[in-house]
């Protein structure tokens, strides 16, 4: 199985088109613009232009330029003498020298100031640059793959992005589907994940549930293929049988045929709930803006907390670990909403 087939899953008429694109394209060094929302799987695109084509046995280096200063990009991507500035204490090799004869991936290059976005030009029109401190000029064969979850002639019109590093990079393009133009695929990448996951924690879970896969293809996945994957991650973990079943918070979800709210200091076995009044048709029996708005919060922690903790069977420390909260501060709403240890086994 070559990469494109092994990294890019799906069968879908959009993912069969994208895969075409890759083998097409792979064998061409010109600077490449690759575009998707986020979480659509840019890097995977990009790692299988490069090692589908004839750079594959090249160094392939990817750079995320979100995370990096003006200085840091500059510094990083070209190298410097030592003593250019304070901690410059040896000389170090830039990104570009690492990279000669390879590819050199930029994802959301549409975060680099304008500065930074002056630097990169120079480097794609005369395939040169100038380390930090020194007087050389040295020549570099590199192949730019960018990516971008925005809108580049929005950033242009805004200022936010040159037109005439646009024109540079904008050379060959690529454009990837979100999961939700191709949901037929999401079969495919469940069995995909796992499997992934089985080798990853030497378990034997063998597929999902009817019920969580009407669930997985009944969503819009805005955080597409990544939030797919910790999607799955998740019932795989929380799952006690081979099959993989919905889990009860999302089952809830689906089920609830009208907003509902939690009272709150009930234990977890008692919790209750009403139907929200419609606020066109009972506006005088609303709190104040203020007064509606705390118990709003109040009810939805309460209510979360009880499924958290239902989900870990009581276990604090991994329920707060779940939904990405400190212990302390979940035990403080255990607390504050007064679920009970003879109700829940709180460890």
């Amino acid at each position: 199985m070559n990469i494109i087939e092994k990294n890019i899953i799906g069968q879908s008429a959009s993912i069969l088109n994208l895969k075409e694109n890759i083998k097409s394209l792979s064998n061409y060094t010109a600077t490449l613009l690759i575009s998707g929302e986020t979480g659509t799987g840019k890097e995977l695109v990009a790692r299988g232009l490069h090692y589908s084509g004839c750079l594959s046995r090249k160094p392939f280096i990817a750079i995320n330029c979100s995370t990096f200063t003006d200085e840091l990009f500059i510094s990083e991507l070209f190298g410097y003498k030592k003593g250019a500035f304070t901690d410059a204490k040896n000389d170090k090799e830039g990104l570009l020298s690492s990279a000669n004869g390879g590819t050199i991936f930029l994802d959301e290059i549409d975060s680099l100031s304008l500065k930074s976005q002056a630097s990169l030009l120079r480097v794609l029109q005369e395939s040169e640059y100038r380390p930090i401190g020194s007087n050389d000029t040295l020549k570099v064969n590199v192949r730019f793959i960018v990516a971008t979850n925005s809108n580049l002639e929005e950033k242009i019109k805004e200022g936010h992005f040159r037109q005439d590093l646009y024109f540079r990079i904008f050379i060959l393009s690529i454009s990837i589907p979100p999961l939700r133009e191709r949901k037929s695929d999401i079969p495919l990448l469940v069995k995909h994940f796992i499997d992934k996951l089985n080798r990853q924690y030497l378990l034997n879970r063998t597929s999902v549930t009817a019920d969580l896969m009407d669930y997985l293809t009944s969503q819009s996945w805005p955080g597409n293929i990544r939030e797919l994957e910790n999607c799955i991650h998740r019932h795989y973990l929380l799952s006690k049988n081979e099959l993989i079943d919905i889990q009860s918070s999302d089952r809830e979800l689906i089920d609830d045929t009208h907003p509902t709210i939690t009272k709150p200091h009930l234990s977890l076995h008692e919790t209750m709930t009403f139907t929200l009044p419609l606020m066109e048709n009972n506006v005088d029996e609303l709190l104040n803006f203020s007064d509606a708005k705390r118990a709003a919060i109040e009810t939805f922690e309460a209510k979360f907390v009880s499924r958290i903790l239902y989900i870990c069977d009581g276990n604090v420390t991994q329920a707060a670990k779940l939904c990405g909260k400190e212990r302390r501060a979940f035990g403080k709403m255990v607390k504050k909403y007064n679920i009970k240890n003879n109700e829940v086994n709180i460890l």
